[in-house]
């Protein structure tokens, strides 16, 4: 049995539907240009797509700058946090996390949004919080700061609706959340196993795509809501790379399956929101 024949079968039901699953790819914590970021170019070129890049806006080189204005074809530049400091010692990390004042969160977003532009003004600034926590406040305050978007991970309450309902198989009783001034793109499917420091197993990998997928198809996520990827290309081992390989190389075999334009997503849904902003 192939370890993505659930998942397959899934995206069976989605062409015969004539469905499509919209994916994307976003990698973490780039700084430097290295050895490992361009090995994820490579992954970019032979997958044919754009790959959301979050940077560190207080730590970006100009080397990476270089990097990337060579590379525009692969890379969409994302703000990741400001300078990635864990200020939760002893609790999960989180740069943005509660016990933070706001007025000190506000002021390093819009310290990390100003050298963002300087630096990928051609990128919509689409706000990645480091360790992918964030206080609901900053999410609120955000579009006020000037950022287009957010990219999240769903909640833990998210995650336990998505899976009760795509066991349940109940049809739209609820609808995920959404970010109301722009669009939130979240990741859902991390292929590092973080306690373990290797691939996450590929029957885990399958089994969130399938519940992802069936969340879609049945209602409680948009269907045409991108299914996010994540990586983070400085913590690869060769497993990994190769999870990576499985993964999208298993994807882009299917007919049901469209990577998205990434920018032109974000662009769209900026638009969107411009425009029902000014009826």
């Amino acid at each position: 049995m192939n370890l993505f024949d659930d998942a397959r079968h899934e995206l069976d039901i989605w062409a015969d539907s004539n469905l499509k699953a919209k994916f994307w790819v976003r990698d973490d914590d780039a700084f430097e240009p290295s050895p490992y970021l361009e090995r994820l170019r490579d992954v970019a070129v032979r997958f044919d797509t754009k790959i959301g890049l979050a940077v560190i806006p207080g730590m970006v080189t100009p080397g990476l700058r270089e990097f990337l204005a060579q590379n525009d074809r692969h890379f969409y530049p994302m703000p990741h946090g400001w300078k990635h400091i864990n200020y939760n010692r002893g609790k999960k990390p989180a740069e943005f996390g509660p016990d933070r004042p706001i007025s000190s969160m506000i002021a390093d977003a819009e310290f990390a949004l100003q050298l963002f532009k300087e630096c990928f003004s051609s990128s919509q600034p689409i706000f990645v919080p480091p360790f992918n926590r964030i206080t609901p406040a900053l999410v609120r305050a955000l579009p006020g700061v000037g950022y287009a978007g957010v990219s999240l991970m769903p909640n833990q309450l998210e995650w336990r609706l998505l899976r009760l309902g795509s066991r349940m198989l109940w049809r739209g009783v609820v609808r995920m959340t959404e970010f109301k001034r722009g669009p939130r793109i979240d990741v859902h499917l991390d292929v590092i196993d973080w306690k373990a420091r290797t691939a996450q197993k590929r029957r885990i990998i399958s089994d969130l795509l399938v519940q992802q997928l069936r969340g879609r198809r049945l209602g409680f996520l948009a269907p045409d809501a991108p299914i996010g990827l994540l990586t983070h290309h400085l913590a690869h081992n060769e497993d990994i790379w190769q999870a990576i390989d499985d993964m999208l190389g298993f994807l882009r075999s299917h007919e049901a399956v469209e990577f998205i334009d990434l920018g032109g997503w974000i662009d769209d849904h900026v638009t969107n929101q411009l425009r029902i902003a000014h009826k």
